[in-house]
This record gives C-alpha cells, sequence and structure tokens, in this order.
C-alpha cells in the first residue's frame, strides 16, 4: 500500500554547491511543477510549462545554482546554471511581497531529456491552494508528507529525498495572512528549505467531513519555527545571560500553492522569458486517488 505518488518523489530536485575535489554538496531542495497552458480530455494531450520551485532564500545570495538530477541510468546529473542574465536580470522570480520566501525558475524540458532525465513534475491540477482547503475538505489534523534533503543528506551518486511525516497544525487565514504560511507539525532541519508538502489521502472521515482521496501539493517548506533557552548565572545581581542557544520547535512553516500561482502569473505578465512547454511524463497521475 502506498499513500505518497512516487513521481512526487521524482520531482524532487537538490539544490547546492560543488566542492573543491568537484563533488556535489546538497544545501537546500526544490522540485519541478508544471502550469497547464494547453487542456484536452486525454491526459496524454495537455501541455505544461515546467518550472522550479524553491525558496527566495535559497537563491537570493547566490549568483549561480548547481541543479541534480536523476538521470534513466541511475545516476545523476548536475547542472550550473547563472541565476542572472548578462544585463543583470533574475533568470529566476520571487513574490513582490518580501514576506513569501517563493523563488519560480523557468526550466527547458529539451536541455533535461538531452541529458537522459525525465522531467518529471507535479501538475497543477494536484495544487491544492489554501483558499480551496474548506472546499477540498483539507482541514487542521490532516496528515502530511515533507519531502526533501533535511542537513543535505541526500545521497551520493543522485539524489534520495527524505520523506517526514506531519500533519496540519494551523491553517486559518490569520496565519496565512500574517506569516504567508500556514502551521505543519513535522520536525523539520536546514536542507528542508524549498520541498513540497503532499496531503496524505485518505478515504476515511467522521461524519459530515470529507474524505480526500487525492495526493494534493500543498505549498512549500520555508524553515520553522524557533524558541530560545537562556543559562543564567545567580553570582551576579541581577542574574546575567552565560549562554543562549535556539532550538528546533517541530512545528514548521509551509507558504501555499496561491503565492506560487500569483508569481507564474507576474511571471506572464513581465514577458520574462519562458521555455517550451511539454507534454507530462506522467499523465496517469491525475487519476489517482486513494482506495
Amino acid at each position: 500500500m502506498a499513500l505518497l505518488n512516487k513521481n512526487h518523489i521524482k520531482s524532487v530536485v537538490a539544490v547546492g554547491t560543488l566542492k573543491d575535489d568537484g563533488s556535489f554538496a546538497c544545501d537546500s531542495t526544490s522540485f519541478l511543477v508544471g502550469f497547464l497552458i494547453t487542456n484536452s480530455d486525454d491526459p496524454k494531450q495537455k501541455l505544461y510549462r515546467t518550472f522550479l520551485v524553491t525558496n527566495r532564500h535559497v537563491f537570493e545570495k547566490r549568483k549561480k545554482a548547481w541543479l541534480r538530477f536523476n538521470k534513466d541510468d541511475g545516476k545523476g546529473m548536475i547542472f550550473d546554471i547563472d541565476l542572472n542574465f548578462e544585463n543583470g536580470d533574475t533568470r529566476w522570480l520571487a513574490h513582490p511581497d518580501p514576506e513569501v520566501d517563493l523563488a519560480l525558475l523557468s526550466i527547458s524540458p529539451a536541455a533535461l531529456k538531452q541529458n537522459n532525465v525525465q522531467p518529471t513534475f507535479i501538475s497543477e491540477e494536484m495544487f491544492g491552494y489554501s483558499g480551496k482547503f474548506e472546499e477540498i475538505g483539507i482541514a487542521v489534523g490532516d496528515e502530511v508528507f515533507a519531502i526533501g534533503f533535511p542537513m543535505g543528506f541526500a545521497g551520493e551518486v543522485q539524489n534520495y529525498p527524505c520523506v517526514k511525516a506531519g500533519l496540519i497544525s494551523r491553517i486559518d487565514q490569520e496565519i496565512i495572512k500574517k506569516r504567508k504560511a500556514f502551521v505543519v507539525d513535522s520536525s523539520i532541519f536546514p536542507g528542508n528549505s524549498g520541498g513540497p508538502v503532499i496531503l496524505k489521502p485518505t478515504i476515511t472521515s467522521l461524519s459530515d467531513t470529507k474524505a480526500v482521496g487525492q495526493p494534493f501539493l500543498l505549498g512549500v517548506i520555508s524553515g520553522y519555527l524557533t524558541y530560545s533557552e537562556q543559562l543564567f548565572t545567580h553570582q551576579t545581581n541581577p542574574p546575567t545571560v552565560v549562554s543562549s542557544t535556539r532550538e528546533n520547535s517541530g512545528l514548521s512553516f509551509c507558504v501555499p500553492m496561491d503565492f506560487v500561482r500569483e508569481i507564474y502569473d507576474i511571471w506572464l505578465m513581465n514577458q520574462k522569458p519562458v521555455e517550451e512547454p511539454q507534454k507530462s511524463t506522467t499523465p496517469e497521475d491525475l487519476k489517482e486517488k486513494a482506495s
């Protein structure tokens, strides 16, 4: 029994740098999504624009990013991408609200396929927008999967994302408006930034509530809530702090897919360069439901 679509794992891409010996060092997570541009009754004929999603803070201090994709032969392929054009404009786009920790980068499916990489993405039809959570039936307490590379733990030869269990802790409009994110109860660590959060589908529910049988993509991990502990000495008056530490509370922030869509719309409005569209490599995913 599988409750996490294997292609959601395949969509995850490692972000990092190169070590002095030329080996890859993962430090963040990203994943591919597809925005529908040509609809069809036949899922195999739909066309999508492919984008890489990660956090703003993953890209904003870099001039270049190294992205590792999995190849069909079981090995990894590292692409180095200049994050700025020659005129200084960024290849990527962040949300105009600096509090929204998201970035989009247009990806060329043709370039990936030429290097034996299948550009597996999560299609727009599987986005669970926070504005429709109630309509869909998504609520506090629902279980989720957080996918990524905690502490850069990503595999030596190719990407092996880690999957962590969690549940939705807060999704009210107050927290989304204030923090531009909702709260997930899951132990997230550095390296998970930019990874997808997937709803765990279920066929069971309480009376007068909905069972959500599809693995919706809910958002993007951006960080975790910290708390501080201080050690005081009482040999002074008043007592003074001799050490202070910040700890992981276990509560993490997830930026809703609504903001990803907003960045995409701004991308098109600003007529930023966009790569050629592609058909889905996994059209059968749209039919999958828990059973």
